[in-house]
């Protein structure tokens, strides 16, 4: 099985150089669990195995995996409920890691921040490797820490730990059967932008820009569809680091492919840094 890439369906509050920005545009993806059946393609594997004393799966509960994996083009109201069902009916399915995971993208993509949060985390439990899980958590936790988070630090310690497994996994990842090549890596350097993106966002509010720059640099350079947040976040760690030129490039494109505030405030900021490249002395 392919995995499926989309918007955001919600606004994940981003705090970075005292302006609070929506960002609606970032980028979504999961993958669904290992099907058994023939007609159902093969997933994006794991790295770990599902617990070998995982009891055999029954037709009634083959049968509902098999719903909620046809349900994926559909309402994602409707995909959350076949996920809900599947996850109260069978507590200890072999494939509940898998549901989890959809479950934790759809909540994002019907913007229920706090249930996406439960279900990833429902996810990594069963399975620590979750690539799909650790991409998502490691780009979304971040973005939803802000000065007034109690935990802000803990927050980015445990995002920064999912952002350096997933990278640490997802290279080594093999091609399941019947995926074609190109495919394949795509849905894998999406995963690892998310990864880059999540850690520039930490190194940032660390103030280690230079690091921050570079992380953010991946991240927009393997996505198929770079989140103008990531932009909006080199430009100014470009502008941090004296990349005037750089910062006008990223603003500009954060603009180019952002909306509404975002993008409003992302024109502004490539007008300054265009000033600052002509008037200060940068790299």
């Amino acid at each position: 099985m392919v995995a499926k890439f989309s918007k955001w369906g919600f606004a994940l509050l981003l705090c970075v150089g005292g302006l609070v920005i929506g960002a609606p545009g970032a980028r979504a993806q999961y993958e669904g669990g290992p099907p058994v059946q023939d007609q159902m393609p093969a997933p994006m594997p794991s790295n770990q195995e599902q617990k070998p004393s995982a009891p055999k799966v029954n037709k009634e509960e083959e049968a509902a995996y098999k719903e909620l994996f046809a349900s994926r083009s559909s309402d994602v109201g409707k995909q959350i409920q076949l996920g809900e069902n599947f996850a109260k009916k069978f507590p200890e399915s072999r494939y509940l890691t898998s549901v989890y995971a959809q479950l934790a993208a759809n909540y994002m993509n019907a913007g229920q921040v706090d249930k996406m949060f439960v279900a990833g985390e429902k996810a990594l439990e069963l399975n620590p490797d979750n690539t799909d899980v650790l991409s998502l958590l490691a780009m979304a936790m971040p973005r939803r820490v802000n000065s007034s988070t109690p935990d802000a630090q803990q927050q980015y310690q445990k995002a920064e730990g999912y952002a350096r497994k997933a990278l640490e996994l997802l290279p080594n990842l093999p091609r399941p059967e019947g995926i074609d090549d190109a495919v394949f890596q795509k849905a894998k350097d999406d995963k690892i932008a998310m990864a880059h993106s999540g850690l520039g966002l930490i190194l940032f509010q660390r103030r280690n820009y230079a690091e921050a720059r570079t992380e953010l640099t991946e991240a927009v350079r393997l996505s198929s569809s770079p989140d103008p947040v990531d932009y909006y976040i080199l430009g100014n760690a470009n502008i941090q680091g004296s990349y005037y030129n750089d910062a006008v490039a990223a603003y500009e494109k954060c603009a180019s492919v952002g909306t509404g505030a975002l993008a409003a405030q992302c024109k502004v900021r490539a007008e300054s840094a265009k000033k600052d490249a002509a008037t200060k002395l940068g790299r």
